[in-house]
């Protein structure tokens, strides 16, 4: 597992990107891009000729599209709910999600040789990565996203419906 070295700027993006921030829409957004290009950054060992970004939809867009820009490489999106999984035809693979909670989602469609990427994860999903796992940061936290706009007991605000400010 890679997990993103911390400095101010990168504490300062990531408490935009709690669920208690009480952020949300285009800032929350913003912040999840930078952090996907931070974490792009060293990524460097991936030929971007070679590296399709494959975005889980749609919480993992913005995250994803950080790393692209950051990367170069190829993206394509993933609606896991609607759509069969066409695995791109690159060396290199990596399914992003902006946050895995159990990780179930993912593994249904990854295989030995991809590799996944976040901004945040659960600790209990790290064993099902290991060594094929880029993250911002991984969490303790765990809960159901729901529509509502503060954490009460195991619910707390879908971080999609937070991404295109839908609270």
């Amino acid at each position: 597992m890679f997990e993103l070295e911390k400095n101010d700027k990168i504490n300062e993006l990531i408490a935009i990107t709690k669920s208690d921030s009480g952020i949300s829409g285009p800032r929350l957004a913003l912040a999840h891009i930078e952090l996907g290009r931070k974490l792009g950054e060293q990524l460097k060992q991936f030929n971007p000729a070679e590296t399709t970004i494959v975005a889980m939809l749609r919480g993992g867009i913005f995250f994803a599209e950080g790393m692209y820009f950051e990367m170069g490489c190829r993206l394509q999106t993933f609606d896991p709910k609607h759509e069969e999984f066409v695995r791109p035809k690159t060396q290199n693979i990596i399914l992003v999600d902006s946050v895995i909670n159990t990780g179930k989602t993912i593994l249904k469609v990854m295989e030995p040789d991809m590799y996944v990427a976040s901004c945040v994860i659960n600790e209990k999903a790290l064993p099902m990565f290991e060594d094929r796992l880029f993250t911002v940061r991984v969490s303790k936290n765990s809960f159901v996203g729901k529509n509502i706009a503060k954490q009460s007991g195991n619910a707390g605000p879908d971080t999609t419906m937070r991404l295109f400010n839908l609270l």
